[in-house]
This record gives C-alpha cells, structure tokens and sequence, in this order.
C-alpha cells in the first residue's frame, strides 16, 4: 500500500448541486444504467467541473482560495435536459441543450484569476457536463430528459480524496455567486 503525501491535494473547482438535484441526476444514470451497461457515479458525488488543477502543495491552498475569492459573477440558472455520451472515455454525462453564457464567464473568470495569480491548470475547453455513467460499454445516442433546473448561485473548491472505499469528495471552499440584491 502507498502512503499518500499529505503535503500535496488533488484538487478542483466545481459547481455542486443541492442533495436533491444529486438525487435526480442519479435516479437518471439508475434509468439509463442496464441499457448503457456502465457503473453509475454514486449520488453523493455528483458535480460539474469548472476547472481542474490537479496535484497541489497543500501550502498553497490559501493563496489559491484568495485568488478564486476574486471572482465575481452574477447567479444564473442552468437547464439540465439532454443525456450524452464520450465514445472516448466511455462516459455517459447530463448536460444543457441550450448554451449557458453564465456558465462560460464564471469558468473564464476563474482562468483569468488563478492564472494572475500564477496558478497551472488543465487548459482544456470547458465542456458542460455532469458525469453519471463510467466504464459504458453500449454507447447511445443522445437523449432528451425530463429537464431538471439548477439554481447556480455558489461555486466550490473540492478536494479528491482516495479512500480504501473509493474517492471521495471533500469541499474545502465556497464562494458564492452575486445576486440581484447584490448588485443594488
């Protein structure tokens, strides 16, 4: 067994729903699991990934929080109604039919501060997207689902965490989003 360093975190930032979106979501992936044959993400982890930083120093973590602190972006709200899959990665994910420009400007935001800060991180383009079925074997077309809305109003900075039961995900940080009374 390797012991992990305690010194560094895999971490992330993310939007994470409220308990009873993760529930719906995963009441979708327990829909679509036997035809799709894939292992279904448990409830409890269920997010969307705004930006992956990867392995950290943990030393650093504050002046991480500090930059994502600046980010300030207006709440909106987000439509999840279309179940699609990644022949690549073999990954079955809930999305928006519909472009979220809120969404886009809170991930660039994000980017624009921790790279001002001097951060690295995985530079891939943004894909909304929230996994609900690993390792599927029977790849489907895209589906059109009963649509479930999220109310965006918080962003937050999770840390991966490997476990002898699996990964789990611990949120270290949150910020939230600027609202209506905010802005007066």
């Amino acid at each position: 067994m390797q012991i992990k360093d305690s010194s560094v975190a895999r971490v992330f930032f993310a939007l994470w729903p409220e308990a009873k979106l993760q529930r719906a979501l995963h009441r979708l992936a327990m829909e679509y699991q036997p035809r799709c044959e894939a292992r279904v993400m448990r409830a409890d982890n269920l997010h969307m990934t705004l930006l992956f930083l990867g392995e950290m120093e943990r030393a650093r973590l504050p002046q991480l929080i500090e930059a994502a602190g600046k980010v300030s972006v207006p709440s909106f709200g987000l439509v999840l109604d279309r179940l699609s899959f990644w022949r690549h990665n073999r990954i079955g994910y809930a999305a928006s039919q519909e472009k979220v420009p809120a969404l886009d400007q809170l991930v660039v935001a994000l980017q624009q501060e921790l790279m001002a800060a001097g951060f690295q991180f995985d530079r891939r383009e943004f894909k909304t997207h929230v996994t609900l079925l690993r390792n599927v074997r029977q790849i489907l077309e895209s589906q059109v689902v009963a649509p479930m809305t999220w109310p965006v109003d918080a962003f937050v900075l999770v840390e991966s965490v490997a476990t002898d039961r699996g990964v789990r995900y611990q949120i270290l940080q949150q910020w939230p989003l600027v609202t209506a009374a905010d802005r007066c």
